[in-house]
């Protein structure tokens, strides 16, 4: 019988915690190291966008209210298996802020994505990725 309390009240913790949420990653930049992009993906099926950081140079865009520079929101997440497609909008949804494009060379050890991003009008910046 004390055997059976231990165990309840060892399982009961983990009753308690709550799910577990898997992550995964992609982490980009550009040639020149003052580019970069990253991408946090939620588990599931489909890769399911849950936050982008960008960085071109002076500029700065998120969409974790808590981080650096412009927010931003998800407009469209979209991930074919061979091209990720991913634009960013400003607060209001009026205009595209970002548009990410990543090409997936998918390779059993360690996949590699190469792209491009662009803010607004500007040119868009080459990246070489890696992640899922």
């Amino acid at each position: 019988m004390k055997m059976h309390h231990a165990v309840t009240l060892l399982c009961v913790p983990l009753a308690l915690a709550g799910p577990a949420h898997a992550t995964q990653s992609i982490s980009c930049s550009d040639m020149k190291g003052d580019s970069g992009v990253d991408i946090l993906l939620g588990a599931g099926p489909v890769p399911n966008v849950l936050a982008v950081r960008v960085a071109l140079g002076e500029r700065r865009l998120s969409t974790d209210p808590a981080g650096e520079g412009e927010i931003v929101s998800i407009a469209q997440a979209f991930d074919d298996g061979e091209i990720l497609r991913i634009d960013l909008v400003d607060q209001q949804a009026t205009r595209r802020m970002a548009a990410i494009r990543l090409i997936l060379a998918d390779h059993d050890r360690n996949p590699l994505r190469i792209g491009t991003v662009q803010i607004e009008d500007e040119p868009p910046v080459g990246l070489s990725c890696e992640g899922p």
